[in-house]
């Protein structure tokens, strides 16, 4: 179903899934009915419905906008996003790898925890409240043209968000040219 996903961060994608009212029928309503080549009094009606592979903390960014977000169940391992050396951001590289080193470590042993708790008779929601906010998982995520744009445009993020606002901007544009 998802032929072309867009690669974020080290195990992340947005793919496409369907959009209503694209910039051709959106044009071709426009000069029906209001006669004109303008398409902004349109674009309200205009929504986008995509997959996003993501850390959690790209969800979290994601729940601000009014984007509605359907979460997938995980199968198989859990996995996390480790940032590799060069996305560290320190001035030496032996230091920057020795802190990418360590995260991935860090992340193994949170993302076995649950597991464990869980053998040892912990309650499912509880064993996960120390799983990383860098656990991937999968959304069905949909809103309107508008509250897609407003994502991808937003200032201060992290610079891991990156990625993701590129992929989301690249399909609006491939839409809404």
């Amino acid at each position: 179903m998802l032929l072309n996903k867009i690669p974020c961060l080290d195990k992340g994608y947005v793919a496409y899934v369907n959009s209503a009212n694209n910039a051709k029928q959106l044009l071709e309503l426009s000069l029906e009915f209001f006669r004109s080549q303008d398409t902004s009094p349109l674009r309200s009606m205009a929504n986008l419905t995509l997959v996003i592979k993501c850390p959690l903390f790209v969800q979290l960014n994601l729940s601000k906008f009014d984007l509605t977000v359907a979460m997938a169940p995980q199968l198989g391992q859990p996995e996390a996003y480790v940032p590799n050396p060069g996305e560290i951001g320190g001035q030496e590289r032996e230091v920057n790898e020795m802190i990418a080193d360590d995260i991935m470590r860090t992340s193994e042993a949170l993302l076995i925890n649950p597991k464990a708790y869980q053998a040892d008779g912990c309650d499912r929601f509880v064993s996960q409240i120390l799983s990383p906010i860098s656990t991937y998982t999968t959304l069905i995520v949909h809103g309107t043209h508008a509250e897609w744009v407003k994502f991808c445009i937003q200032n201060n993020s992290p610079a891991s968000l990156e990625s993701y606002k590129a992929a989301v901007k690249q399909i609006i544009d491939m839409e809404w040219r």
